[in-house]
């Protein structure tokens, strides 16, 4: 490497280390409520502090499982094909997200109160 790929590669670092230190910090709240969307429609706003389970059907017949518990959500059980959702685990950060493709469905965690 010459000494200009050298200095174009660490600045390209620096820069790197610098957005995702301020991603992570804007998103260090603690999550306030869950929007589930179906198809690009919120079907249910989800308040994190009361414990309880719900089930979200999709138009195809999908179904998923959320449960949510101390503050945090996750996919429990789903019958799509590859399951990645239920493998995504517990999230209770604003920003973070659940999403099962194959059901359309998407779960946004927001960390600001309820409107």
């Amino acid at each position: 490497m010459k000494k200009n790929d050298m200095i174009l590669a660490a600045v390209l670092l620096a820069l790197a280390l610098v957005t995702g230190g301020a991603y992570y910090g804007m998103h260090r709240s603690p999550a306030a409520y869950a929007e589930v969307s179906v198809d690009g429609t919120v079907v249910e706003k989800l308040d994190l502090t009361v414990d309880r389970e719900y089930t979200v059907e999709s138009a195809d017949g999908g179904v998923n499982r959320l449960v949510v518990e101390d503050g945090s959500v996750w996919c429990e059980e789903a019958n799509c094909p590859d399951a990645l959702c239920v493998r995504q685990g517990k999230q209770n950060r604003d920003g973070s997200v659940i999403v099962c493709l194959p059901h359309r469905m998407i779960v946004k965690i927001i960390g600001e109160a309820a409107e």
